[in-house]
């Protein structure tokens, strides 16, 4: 199969936020009383219409509303989305529509209006379950809030719920991260999503941590912490299938994400969203970025349909370093027939071999056949490999 019959994936961006985290490096703008949802929703149709147009052939696969907060939406304007969306391109019928929310109770109360407007996966961004850090992090909920919200999601998206945990923070201990996933994954569902925090450039947190205000634990314990993670999450039934995701099936594990580290296909609308895929016309592979800053982004698809900034071509080159990088984050990693696809080469003819057996003797990585006729190879991270994949990936890739 090539990229240009590959499903597609659809990106949705809101950009509003309620309160804005001292961590989060994403783009998003502070929701106020002047804040116009509406006009924010005809925007995006615009953008979706001008920009879907061109992949009437395809199938959309999945569809993410991320953010920002799209739970700040109205449910309303988030299924005139989905449904625009499916009369642009034919919508799987089991295609997964994920929605993601702040636990805070304004956005609790609106999940049965997302759930029939045609939603039917939620991410909650429970974070942590100190209340401390919380309010250190700027954020409005408790621990017990966010607790409570999987639980109300629970009910509504059983199955289909999934939420976000971070370790890392200022203060913490391995044993009380060890304690505080037990208690959230007491309430969980099928899928949690787990990071390392991140003291990104640029962020009110980055300030914080220069300037002493916040010290983070150290490497070796936050490496603790990840092991930590893993074991626990397998106790519980949840197997690691992505650096940072879990699930208790296959068939829990997060599609939408699933395509952008396959290399597949996919298109982002709304402020700052990425866009990858194959021109109908060149045949070419495509990136396009979206206007970061909200506002002139709208004013960009109210005159023009759109709000692209950049639109370049994904170099082959770039692509093969792409699926690597990406599909190295997999512990299912990277099949040759696919690389083969895309790359227009043999993982063993692009990768340092030598490199890379010496990582298969160690441990870390394994080369072995893989697909239906077993014809095929497959390079994958172990478990104790997928914890130093940067490292890794830095040894196996060539330099460019």
């Amino acid at each position: 199969m090539t990229l240009s019959r590959t499903p597609l994936s659809l990106y949705v961006h809101w950009p509003y936020c309620s309160f804005l985290c001292k961590f989060c490096a994403f783009s998003k703008t502070r929701a106020t009383k002047q804040t116009d949802n509406t006009r924010t929703a005809l925007a995006l149709l615009r953008e979706l219409e001008s920009t879907l147009a061109a992949h009437k052939d395809k199938q959309l696969r999945s569809i993410y509303f991320g953010g920002g907060t799209p739970s700040l939406a109205h449910p309303d304007h988030i299924g005139r989305i989905i449904e625009r969306a499916g009369e642009l391109v034919p919508l799987a019928e089991d295609a997964e529509i994920t929605l993601e929310s702040n636990p805070t109770m304004a956005e609790v109360d609106k999940m049965r209006g997302f759930r029939a407007a045609g939603v039917n996966r939620y991410s909650i961004g429970v974070q942590t379950l100190d209340d401390r850090v919380l309010r250190q992090m700027g954020r409005l909920h408790t621990g017990a809030e966010g607790l409570a919200a999987v639980d109300r999601a629970r009910e509504i998206f059983g199955g289909k719920v999934t939420f976000d945990m971070m370790f890392g923070f200022a203060g913490q201990t391995v044993d009380a991260w060890g304690e505080q996933l037990n208690t959230a994954l007491d309430h969980g569902d099928q899928h949690v999503s787990i990071y390392q925090l991140t003291v990104e450039p640029g962020t009110p947190l980055y300030r914080d941590h220069l300037a002493g205000r916040i010290r983070v634990p150290g490497d070796e314990t936050q490496a603790e912490m990840y092991e930590r993670t893993v074991d626990i999450c397998r106790k519980r039934g949840f197997r690691q299938y992505e650096v940072s995701s879990y699930a208790k099936s296959r068939e829990a594990e997060g599609r939408h994400n699933m395509a952008y580290w396959r290399g597949q296909q996919y298109v982002g609308i709304g402020p700052s969203a990425h866009s990858r895929f194959v021109d109908c016309v060149s045949g070419r592979r495509v990136r396009q970025v979206r206007v970061p800053d909200a506002a002139r982004w709208m004013e960009a698809c109210e005159a023009l349909g759109h709000g692209t900034a950049k639109v370049s071509e994904v170099g082959g080159e770039e692509a093969r370093q792409e699926m690597v990088v990406f599909g190295l984050r997999m512990l299912d990693g990277i099949d040759d027939a696919g690389f083969r696809e895309v790359a227009g080469c043999a993982l063993d003819e692009y990768l340092c071999m030598e490199q890379v057996m010496q990582y298969v003797d160690r441990g870390y990585l394994t080369w072995s056949t893989c697909g239906k006729d077993r014809l095929s190879h497959c390079l994958a991270p172990t478990e104790r490999g997928l914890q130093v994949i940067d490292t890794i990936l830095l040894d196996i890739l060539p330099a460019v």
